[in-house]
């Protein structure tokens, strides 16, 4: 799908999308709980209805009723009661996290399952799950380092140093995973980056009934056989979603306010640290319960550490990109295993639009610049996707190819954009 974004000023009151993150996490421990979970706001982004379509795969029974979505779970001992694949094999699509949670998750069970995916995931890496999960007990073989991998359990719990410098979705998988197992568990965390998903996991796992010890992420003791719960939930708003929203109205919303609402703190969100970016950025905005309210503001250059937050780079390249001055993120190497080589995709892609990237070790510098049109690749990255749309929202036209891959996450944010104000084209042509 090929989308048109124009300079347009923007306005009104939108509700984040469901949180993809939070909403894959809650799947998992409703596979994991012996009873129903009931998940209300569930979105319907392309990795979330992977997460669903994988806990029916490994036995879970799952009902949609207008806006809820019942999970039957159970497992390991559920893996025969609901949909199984004869080949004993999970497909996660693109979404990184569920092939990370579910990995140490397979495990728990004593029969072979086989995780594997699509697209950029075929490339991402694997092998610290061929590492650690024999140390407790399963085996695991990768595809050298990468998926599909296969898992025999049952994953027996033990204690294991394990490097979380790529991602800390090796930590989550685990966390997730080892307190079903029939021994105790300490992880050691080296280089523990994205603390804040590592929080998120917990508070997920928490409102399940679940415990683990911490020290500082560094260090955990997960006791053994405890029982995750069933639960009634609402998916909270995602701030990584809300992010795009927000540095638009920073920019554009220069005759009315936005209003960004269904935003709760109550459970950890990494992209949460938007509103510090806006803060170091000038923007102007007010925080009211759960909503969001701002309007376009001078934005002035601004430095802002995203190493515990790399999914924040994208919105904030384009924020930047209008700034006063030149603006410095860090934490740039945590964006060569994402969908794309984010950094290096950013640099190509905003050059095209007049925006020059420089990217030195950990730092990432954009210097801002009168914005031209420009047709930009999406490199299948959502992200890039939405983030070159804010280009053209505040600068000059932006023509998206393969702007179709926001179903990732956010499948909706060019009919949102369009509701408040914008002006998008879409050609739905295949091709485009």
């Amino acid at each position: 799908m090929k989308v048109e974004v124009f300079p347009s000023s923007i306005s009104g009151t939108v509700a984040a999308p469901g949180s993809k993150s939070i909403a894959q996490r809650m799947a998992a421990c409703a596979l994991l709980a012996k009873g129903e979970t009931t998940l209300t706001h569930y979105p319907e982004s392309a990795d979330c209805t992977a997460a669903l379509n994988v806990i029916q795969n490994l036995g879970a029974i799952v009902t949609k009723r207008n806006d809820e979505i019942i999970i039957k779970g159970g497992f390991p001992n559920s893996f025969n009661a609901g949909i199984r694949n004869p080949k004993n094999e999970i497909n996660c699509g693109e979404s990184g996290l569920a092939s990370r949670m579910f990995a140490p998750i397979s495990a728990l069970h004593n029969e072979e399952i086989t995780v594997n995916g699509e697209g950029s995931l075929l490339k991402r890496p694997f092998q610290n799950f061929e590492e650690s999960l024999p140390l407790l007990g399963a085996s695991c073989v990768t595809n050298n380092g990468h998926i599909p991998l296969t898992v025999k359990g049952p994953l027996t719990g033990g204690n294991i140093e394990i490097d979380a410098g790529i991602t800390s979705q090796f930590i989550t998988g685990l966390l997730l995973a080892l307190p079903r197992a029939p021994g105790d568990s300490e992880l050691v965390v080296k280089n523990p980056t994205s603390t804040p998903y590592m929080q998120t996991t917990l508070d997920v796992m928490q409102k399940f009934g679940v415990e683990v010890w911490h020290k500082n992420y560094e260090h955990f003791k997960i006791r053994s056989s405890q029982n995750y719960q069933p639960q009634k939930l609402k998916v909270p708003g995602d701030w990584s979603g809300a992010a795009f929203l927000l540095v638009a109205g920073a920019l554009c919303a220069d005759k009315k306010e936005l209003i960004v609402d269904n935003l709760s703190t109550e459970i950890t969100q990494a992209d949460a640290a938007i509103l510090d970016a806006l803060l170091s950025a000038g923007v102007s905005f007010t925080q009211e319960h759960n909503s969001i309210r701002l309007v376009a503001s001078h934005v002035r250059a601004f430095e802002f550490d995203a190493t515990s937050c790399p999914d924040l780079f994208p919105p904030l390249a384009a924020l930047a990109a209008f700034a006063d001055g030149v603006s410095t993120l860090k934490g740039a190497k945590r964006l060569v295993h994402k969908e794309s080589n984010r950094a290096k995709v950013l640099q190509d892609e905003f050059a095209k639009a007049n925006i020059r990237i420089t990217l030195r070790d950990d730092e990432m510098k954009i210097y801002p610049s009168a914005i031209r049109p420009a047709v930009i690749n999406a490199h299948n990255d959502h992200r890039i996707a939405m983030a070159s749309a804010i280009l053209g929202l505040g600068g000059a036209k932006m023509t998206i190819k393969g702007a179709e891959c926001v179903a990732k996450s956010y499948p909706d944010f060019f009919q949102v954009i369009h509701q408040l104000g914008g002006k998008v084209v879409m050609n739905q042509t295949q091709n485009a």
